[in-house]
């Protein structure tokens, strides 16, 4: 399959799942308090949100509107 066969349904699935489940971790650390809680911020809070903007991103660049069969 290919990135263009995919559509951008998909990749803003990905994209939002990726966004919220890094903000998810983000807001558990700020309620653990540890050193190990900001390394946990810092590097898979920000990475996860991270790649959902990329995800995003590339959707934009890679997806194609469905062809419409019916036009003239």
């Amino acid at each position: 399959m290919k990135l263009r066969e995919i559509g951008i349904r998909r990749y803003l699935q990905v994209s939002s799942g990726l966004i919220i489940f890094g903000l998810l971790v983000e807001i558990f650390t700020l309620l653990w308090f540890s050193p190990l809680s900001f390394v946990l911020f810092a590097v898979v809070g920000v990475t996860l949100i991270g790649a959902g903007i990329l995800v995003y991103l590339v959707s934009l660049v890679f997806a194609v509107s469905p062809p419409a069969n019916d036009r003239a």
